[in-house]
């Protein structure tokens, strides 16, 4: 059986074989081996749970020692969330009176719809 050289913080240098390793992939965007992918192992000596980066290079070794791969698609990158608009003056005293006011109207929606495309109410 192989037997794969890692180091614990606590211990030094232990033997593990592929079964002790779990190498987490995260696919990154533009690269098949994210920076956050990691390995994971239980140290034989002191059995702590020991938690190392793995690059391009660490994957490679692990794999072709017989370590298995669990892959992760990264989360995609999202827009702003919505409830963080972009800047602009604040909502005032006045402009409560005045959206107060325009739904004491009936057609209170129609002049909102105006003003979306003249820019005001």
């Amino acid at each position: 059986m192989t037997t794969i050289r890692a180091t614990c913080p606590e211990c030094g240098e232990v033997g593990l074989t592929p079964d002790d390793i779990r190498l987490t992939v995260v696919r990154g965007a533009d690269s098949p081996v994210g920076p956050d992918s990691h390995y994971t192992f239980t140290c034989p000596i002191c059995r702590s749970v020991v938690n190392k980066p793995a690059d391009e290079r660490v994957t490679r070794l692990l794999t072709t020692g017989g370590v298995t791969v669990n892959v992760i698609q990264a989360a995609p990158v999202l827009p702003p969330h919505p409830e963080d608009p972009p800047g602009g003056a604040p909502f005032g005293h006045d402009d409560v009176l005045d959206l107060h006011l325009l739904l004491l109207l009936d057609d209170w929606f129609e002049h909102l719809l105006s003003a979306t495309t003249t820019g005001r109410a």
